[in-house]
């Protein structure tokens, strides 16, 4: 059923000629994998030193073989509409930036272990299909609020912009775009330890499952064999390599790709290369979402592919308002949506909404106040008439000390144990289960009142 879907070239894998890869859509504009160049000046764009070296390692990625299969796009399409639907849950987890140095076994196995064990306690307790989705095997580029970094020193420095642009070190900040080659052999290495796995001792039943979405995912929801089931994203935010690991209409490199806050313009280029790929799109939506803002956006990137497409679940709305800003910001948005006769998932991220610095500088986040924002999001979707079908989490399979459990237990000093985030502070894997135990307790309780148990 899949395979009919897609041309023959793309069912062996081959990869088109760039002349072959414009595809008209309903816009008055043909969208290729390079149409984003002809947009506004791009926001979050790297300024390399050689750009002659930048195309050079760009034409060597593309010639490179996929890491994702547009089966497997194709798959994550139909398992995402049935999110949109309310049939399925989907659980998507992982670093917020990814390190080259963390593609070992046990760091890459943790991970995985820990999405295995968030997707079964999920399945257990909603009686729902889980999607099982990685910010894992290619999440490496970061957006940051500033180009430059000031050190104690008074001198300046890059930002760090992720590892497949600089490095961490400040002696190691100019953006070098042979980084972006390092990072696609990372992400296959990551893939390979991800099938390397073993799998899950305990995987959820599927015949177990009494949902309308049961059948499309008896087949598949535990994967390839050995592969386990997880889908792989990464924020779709270096357009130059998100442009050259496109083939057709597919981003090859990873499942699922979402914009962020800072790359969402409507008429940026961020915008315009993901409206013509046909993976599934995460937009991620903070506080300063106005309702229209974001109808307009889905308008822009469900525009039909072709005469039988279905546009259900293509996009992930990823809410990101922070705990006490829920119950005002998330209603209007739901209300405008479904008027615009949209259906796309509505996931919740409780994690970038309620970062905070201590006062040595350190960022940091508190399980209860994520939890918090878990709950009131989900219970807005329930007086709304409305599902939220996902949860986004910055986490670890690690035992890291890089968010704190209470505001009013932690000490500072305690944070620097074992901080060893690149970037955002993410749940340990103890913290991370935690997060989802405390809301499916809170869907049974709320679920038993309203049943008068």
């Amino acid at each position: 059923m899949i395979l009919s879907m897609l041309s023959p070239d793309l069912q062996l894998g081959k990869v088109p000629p760039p002349s072959q890869n414009g595809v008209e859509l309903g816009s008055s504009d043909a969208w290729t994998p390079q149409s984003w160049r002809k947009r506004p000046a791009i926001a979050q764009e790297i300024e390399y030193k050689e750009p002659l070296a930048l195309e050079e390692v760009l034409r060597t990625v593309a010639s490179l073989p996929p890491l994702v299969s547009p089966v497997k796009v194709e798959l994550a399409r139909k398992h995402f509409a049935a999110a949109a639907r309310g049939e399925a849950f989907i659980i998507q987890g992982g670093d917020c930036a990814e390190s080259f140095q963390d593609v070992r076994p046990l760091i890459v196995q943790q991970k995985v272990q820990l999405l295995h064990e968030q997707s079964r306690l999920i399945s257990d307790s909603l009686g729902l299909p889980v999607i099982t989705v990685g910010r894992i095997a290619g999440q490496y580029a970061k957006p940051r609020s500033c180009p430059f970094e000031t050190l104690a020193d008074g001198s300046q420095v890059y930002s760090f912009r992720g590892e497949n642009v600089n490095g961490f070190h400040p002696d190691d900040r100019t953006p070098d775009p042979n980084r972006l080659l390092q990072a696609y052999f990372h992400s296959r290495a990551t893939l390979d330890l991800m099938k390397a796995c073993p799998p899950l001792l305990t995987p959820p039943s599927v015949d177990a499952i009494a949902s309308p979405g049961r059948d499309l995912f008896r087949t598949n929801i535990l994967g390839e064999p050995g592969q386990g089931a997880i889908f792989t994203s990464h924020e779709a935010l270096h357009l130059p390599y998100e442009s050259a690991v496109t083939h057709g209409r597919y981003n090859t490199s990873a499942t699922f790709v979402w914009i962020g806050e800072r790359t969402r313009q409507r008429n940026g280029p961020h915008i315009e290369y993901v409206r013509g790929i046909r993976n599934p799109i995460g937009i991620k939506v903070g506080p300063t979402m106005r309702p229209q803002e974001l109808v307009d956006l889905l308008d822009i990137i469900l525009q039909p592919q072709d005469r039988h497409d279905t546009q259900d679940g293509r996009v992930t709305i990823i809410t990101r308002l922070g705990a006490d800003q829920v119950e005002t910001v998330l209603p209007p948005l739901i209300h405008a949506v479904r008027k615009a006769g949209h259906t796309p998932v509505w996931m919740c991220d409780p994690c970038h909404g309620n970062t905070k610095v201590t006062p040595s500088g350190i960022k940091t986040r508190c399980v209860e106040t994520i939890v918090r924002e878990v709950i009131r999001t989900f219970e807005v979707h329930r007086a709304n008439g409305s599902f939220m079908g996902g949860l986004h989490l910055e986490q670890t399979g690690e035992f890291v000390t890089e968010c704190v459990d209470a505001w009013d237990t932690y000490c500072e000093r305690d944070l620097t144990t074992n901080y060893r985030s690149l970037c955002d502070p993410r749940l340990s894997y103890i913290q991370a289960l935690a997060v989802v135990r405390s809301f499916l307790d809170h869907v049974r309780c709320s679920t038993s009142k309203a049943h008068g148990l």
